[in-house]
């Protein structure tokens, strides 16, 4: 139905939002949205945490020095 898939792009968009490592992006901003989105608290933190960590290990990534890297080739 159409109110399903709406619920899928808060939880996609909500995920995208924390998982990109940017100055005011993250799980307390995420948080915030969700709560003004109304979201049920458990879609809500599956996509926070999910976000936390695809942002953890893009950051991990870069503080190694592997995106920096790619970038010679």
């Amino acid at each position: 139905s159409a109110a399903s898939d709406v619920y899928k792009r808060q939880r996609l968009g909500l995920f995208l939002f924390v998982a990109i490592p940017l100055p005011g992006t993250g799980a307390w901003s995420g948080a915030l949205i969700a709560t003004l989105l109304k979201m049920p608290k458990t879609k809500a933190l599956t996509s926070i945490l999910c976000g936390v960590i695809v942002a953890g290990f893009i950051m991990l990534l870069g503080s190694q020095g592997v995106i920096g890297v790619a970038h010679l080739f």
